[in-house]
């Protein structure tokens, strides 16, 4: 049996396992350095907290719950190493600027072909949001395990 990248970083506990284990190498390298682990924790820390903002001219109202699930998305988004994304968040389309966070417009789904972006991201509702991305939560990624789940069954 053959797996593939992704259905490998889906093991439970192979991508965290793998990040102690390159963080280990660095704390060794750098003698007297904060370790690693503390480093990344502090780093998806702050990532976490960075808002989403509305592009300025733009007539769009989101609720702060709305902006709590988008900025989840992005946050999403960028640890899969997007940089321009569809957040999709109650039966709207939002094109995102993943890497200034900002909201760029609402997608007319009539409107022809956007060749800029490379991602899209489901903005789950506050209940079904998944885990963190990243080495940590990268087996519990919603989005993940759907690519994983279609192409098993393809």
């Amino acid at each position: 049996m053959t797996l593939s990248p992704l259905e490998l970083l889906a093991l439970p506990g192979l991508a965290s396992a793998a990040t102690r284990s390159v963080g280990k190498a660095l704390d060794n390298l750098i003698p007297g350095g904060s370790p690693f682990a503390e480093k990344l924790a502090s780093a998806q820390a702050q990532q976490s907290q960075l808002p989403v903002e509305i592009g300025k001219g733009l007539d769009l109202e989101l609720s702060q719950e709305q902006m709590k699930r988008i900025a989840d998305a992005v946050n999403r988004a960028e640890a899969e190493g997007a940089s321009n994304a569809v957040v999709m968040i109650d039966g709207k389309a939002l094109e995102v600027d993943v890497t200034m966070r900002t909201i760029r417009g609402e997608i007319d789904p009539e409107g022809g072909i956007n060749t800029q972006i490379d991602a899209i991201v489901y903005a789950d509702a506050e209940s079904e949001q998944s885990a963190a991305t990243g080495p940590d939560g990268l087996a519990n990624n919603q989005d993940v395990l759907k690519i994983i789940s279609d192409n098993r069954a393809a």
